[in-house]
């Protein structure tokens, strides 16, 4: 529930005088996939006992470094064809295609998007986060990233995959991809004398193939002398809704998720 919970407080603001999207979690990726598939071939079988409307029927899937396949018919092969044909530079493609039924996140996994510059007012209430024994600072967070490259066997093993998405990122033409440690030190040399739109940029890369999940896990409350600690996956998840609540506020240009609900909007 924690994903459905996480796009259904995403959905954003202008649309509250209209019905909302229904968000259902179906398990991993290919579960997604296989869940969508089945329920139009059921729809197909017997339309007058369906309850479906086939073109009010989304799926959201997470960018991951390996490549799932897309049901048979789709019009992309996979989901790294999807991304590609959605995203320009990290961010939503200015008229996407209307036969996207089966979109993927732009950057991997939800938790890419808790570190993005600027959702720092999303934390603004209740306890400051702590990271690795200090207040959260997402520079750090963006190093540890980075630094984390050298040891991902997922990512040294899909190497190709992700020479390949970083082409379409203009911040990642500047990295060396020969090896996860090469990027992360690579990343890490070109971020310190970057200036902001180019931290931007590089950002964007660097979420697109090098996972936060792994890290999130460190984000904690503030510890309080004396004081009874937060319980930390809950203190965690209520961070999570609070960035879900600040990308609802942003306009449709400002955020790939924003700009998913933007596209479905003309057809809820």
């Amino acid at each position: 529930m924690p994903d459905a919970n996480f796009y259904r407080a995403c959905v954003p603001r202008r649309w509250q005088n209209h019905r909302l999207p229904c968000f259902f979690t179906c398990g991993g990726r290919s579960q997604v996939l296989s869940v969508f598939a089945m329920l139009r071939t059921k729809h197909l079988e017997d339309p007058a006992a369906s309850y479906l409307t086939p073109d009010k029927l989304y799926a959201i899937i997470d960018l991951d470094l390996h490549v799932e396949r897309m049901p048979d018919g789709y019009p992309w092969s996979t989901t790294e064809d999807v991304h590609a044909a959605l995203y320009s530079d990290g961010a939503i493609a200015a008229a996407p295609d209307e036969r996207h039924r089966i979109w993927v996140t732009a950057l991997i996994h939800k938790e890419a998007f808790f570190v993005l510059p600027g959702v720092e007012a999303a934390w603004a209430h209740g306890l400051p986060p702590f990271f690795r024994g200090a207040p959260l600072s997402l520079r750090v967070v963006h190093s540890a990233v980075s630094e984390r490259l050298k040891e991902d066997v997922e990512l040294t093993e899909r190497l190709e995959v992700v020479v390949e998405r970083l082409r379409r990122f203009s911040g990642g033409q500047r990295l060396v991809c020969s090896s996860g440690q090469a990027l992360g030190s690579s990343w890490r040399a070109v971020a310190e004398h970057a200036d902001e739109q180019e931290y931007a940029e590089i950002l964007n890369a660097l979420l697109a193939v090098a996972k936060v999940k792994p890290l999130w896990s460190e984000v904690v409350p503030e510890p309080k002398l004396g004081m009874p600690s937060p319980d930390a996956a809950f203190f965690r998840d209520q961070l999570a809704l609070n960035v879900a609540a600040h990308i609802a506020r942003l306009e449709p240009h400002e955020h790939p998720l924003a700009s998913f609900f933007d596209f479905l909007a003309p057809r809820r």
